[in-house]
């Protein structure tokens, strides 16, 4: 009874001791081989800790080389946190620890990531890792870590090492996951023959990260109208199977996705009429279009671009109702802006939310005097190009050439023709860089008047060039390379244009500079 009486007094004392110390500083260390940490979550660590490459026997357990008998092993990281970037890396945080505990100046910092939870047994086994130089303790670090593969969820885990080779505790896991990366939307084409539509596409082999992909199956999808409900026609086309045959007869829009080894769908093909071949690229809300005749989409599947439009939501305030760009994608993923050497029709909505109904292609584009138009952005400023109001389908079309930023504003419309803008304003430099190398007219025309006699003269009076229809749509904007009617480059100067629009002239100046 005196016995226990005593091992119990002892055991007071001993943990009266401890209370003391934890109480009046963060760590400290005993020469029994513990020490106690006040911060919030921090456990019992050994003073001997653990060595790289090396076994602890009975005979063996000696102090490491700069470690007293009092010495503790390196802190453990409690903050480790992980986040993913857009190019499916990983961004790694934490509060960097000590080489004894919380105090004194760590090594290495080690980073496991791994596919699975990371723990003292499989620790060596993690081939994914990186090791940085450690900070002061109480520093912030940070590391960014590439490599990892989309559409996984990967663990990580950290442990402290000091100068003498000696780690500290395993940090507790963070989790986090990439996002997957989709294959390319299928390349698609239609005809129509003998009653039937006949959709065919070329074989998906990348994804839009241009890394090669294995397709298991194809979809093809259909749909009455733009705002329609979508149908699955067929989802389980072999990888093999590059076509789909269906009737004329009803008017449907018909698109295809390709689905990956991982179950990944790409974005919707390009939309196809059965009734007349017509080609549509939809936007990824679903609420803007454009439509495009065989010839052009023709020509991006042989150059392997793929038509985009997407939602821009950020420039979307004051008088800007709706805001979308449209561009191409090469086999990379890259962006590609390069203008077209045909029309297509551009088709935007009116409002944000409000109703929009597009199931006819390409709708007459004349000018309407209503009050929204569409702009064009150059880089430097909106260029207001007009287009044709519906406020039935609750849309504006617009003949375009051009890739780039759109916009729809709430406006006054001109009533009777009027030039609207000139880009740039005065001066063009036709040098061939992809910057000013034209100087193009843009006008308003809403009761469709002839345009006629557009030419350019230089001071003397002479007849220098023709004026052709620009990049903005041949019923909205007329335009001059810089070169004279016999192609070659006409000389710096100043020039001046003049054209017809029924039975007025319009006329202004230009100035040429190489």
């Amino acid at each position: 009874m005196r016995y226990k009486s005593a091992v119990m007094a002892a055991a007071a004392l001993f943990l009266g001791a401890v209370c003391a110390r934890a109480a009046s500083t963060e760590t400290w260390s005993f020469t029994t081989g513990f020490a106690i940490a006040t911060a919030g979550g921090n456990t019992l660590e050994s003073t001997v800790g653990e060595v790289s490459g090396s076994t602890m026997t009975a005979g063996g357990k000696g102090l490491r080389s700069g470690h007293s008998g009092t010495s503790h092993s390196p802190g453990v990281v409690y903050d480790l946190a992980a986040s993913t970037t857009p190019g499916n890396e990983a961004l790694f945080q934490w509060t960097s620890v000590g080489r004894d505990g919380l105090v004194g100046q760590a090594s290495y910092v080690e980073v496991k990531i791994a596919t699975y939870p990371i723990t003292y047994a499989n620790y060596s086994t993690v081939n994914s890792s990186f090791t940085v130089a450690a900070l002061a303790p109480g520093a912030p670090e940070q590391e960014l870590y590439s490599g990892l593969e989309s559409g996984k969820t990967y663990y990580a885990a950290v442990r402290v090492r000091d100068a003498s080779n000696m780690y500290g505790r395993l940090s507790a896991n963070v989790t986090f996951g990439t996002a997957p990366v989709r294959p390319r939307a299928p390349v698609v084409s239609g005809v129509v023959a003998n009653g039937l539509f006949n959709i065919s596409w070329t074989p998906v082999t990348s994804n839009v990260a241009g890394a090669a992909v294995t397709i298991q199956n194809y979809e093809v999808y259909y749909s009455s109208a733009l705002n329609g409900v979508v149908y699955t026609l067929v989802n389980n086309l072999s990888s093999s199977t590059f076509a789909h045959t269906v009737v004329t007869s009803p008017a449907n829009w018909y698109f295809v996705k390709a689905v990956d080894s991982n179950g990944y769908r790409s974005d919707a093909s390009v939309w196809l009429s059965n009734s007349d071949q017509a080609q549509r690229v939809v936007a990824d809300d679903s609420r803007a279009v454009v439509d495009m005749s065989p010839y052009v989409e023709d020509f991006l599947a042989t150059s392997g671009l793929q038509p985009v439009i997407e939602h821009q939501p950020q420039y979307e305030s004051g008088s800007t109702v709706v805001s979308y760009r449209f561009f191409f994608r090469d086999a990379a993923n890259n962006e590609v802006i390069q203008n077209l050497a045909e029309d297509v029709t551009l088709i935007l909505p009116l409002s944000r939310t409000g109703t929009f109904n597009v199931s006819a292609f390409s709708p007459s584009v004349s000018y309407s005097p209503y009050d929204y138009s569409a702009y064009y952005y150059n880089g430097v400023e909106d260029v207001k190009v007009g287009g044709t109001v519906n406020p039935t389908d609750g849309t504006v079309s617009i003949l375009t050439r051009k890739t780039g930023l759109y916009k729809v504003k709430q406006v006054i419309r001109a009533q009777s023709f009027s030039i609207t803008q000139t880009e740039p304003r005065k001066i063009f430099t036709p040098n061939g860089d992809g910057v000013w190398d034209e100087f193009t007219i843009v006008y308003e025309n809403p009761e469709g008047l002839a345009i006629t006699n557009a030419k350019v003269y230089d001071l003397s009076g002479a007849e220098i060039a023709a004026l052709r229809a620009g990049t903005y749509g041949a019923s909205a904007s007329l335009a001059w390379d810089g070169r004279r009617s016999n192609g070659d480059k006409a000389p710096s100067g100043i020039y001046i244009y003049q054209f017809k629009a029924g039975s007025k002239f319009y006329n202004g100046t230009m100035v040429v500079a190489r």
